[in-house]
C-alpha cells in the first residue's frame, strides 16, 4: 500500500517519496490526481497550492524546483501566481493545463497537457522499483 502526504504552505517534508507539486487546481484535477494515485503503489508527497492556502510565493518556488512534477492549474490561479506562471511553466518538470489558445505559452514550455492519463505511466514506474 502507497502512503500519500498532502502538504500545504509552509511545511516542508524531505523523505524519499514521489514529489508532486499541485498549484490551484480545480476540484476535478484533484479528484483525478487522487485517482491516479490510489492506483500506484509507490509514496508520493503532495504539495498543494491552492486559492485556500496562505500566500507564501517564496514556498511555492522552492517546492516547484524540487518537485518530480508539477501541475499548473493556469485557469484557476490567482493574479499572484498568474505573475509567476512564466517562470513556473519554464521549469523542465512543469506540465501545465489551460484552455487559453491565445496566449503563447508554448513558447516557454511544450509541456501543455489535456488531461493526467499520462501521469498514471510515469508513477506506475516506480511500483517496479
Amino acid at each position: 500500500m502507497n502512503n500519500i502526504v498532502i502538504i500545504t504552505p509552509p511545511d516542508v517534508l524531505n523523505n524519499d517519496a514521489f514529489n508532486i507539486c499541485l498549484i490551484h487546481p480545480r476540484k476535478e484535477l484533484k479528484e483525478i490526481l487522487h485517482t491516479i494515485l490510489t492506483k500506484v503503489k509507490i509514496n508520493v508527497n503532495v504539495f498543494l497550492y491552492e486559492l485556500s492556502t496562505d500566500y507564501d510565493v517564496e514556498w511555492l518556488l522552492n517546492v516547484v524546483k524540487f518537485s518530480d512534477i508539477v501541475l499548473l492549474d493556469l485557469d484557476n490561479c490567482d493574479v499572484l501566481t498568474k505573475i509567476f506562471s512564466s517562470h513556473i511553466i519554464a521549469q523542465p518538470s512543469t506540465f501545465y493545463l489551460t484552455n487559453d489558445n491565445y496566449t503563447p505559452y508554448n513558447i516557454i514550455s511544450k509541456n501543455r497537457v489535456y488531461d493526467l492519463a499520462w501521469l498514471e505511466s510515469i508513477l506506475s514506474r516506480g511500483n517496479n522499483e
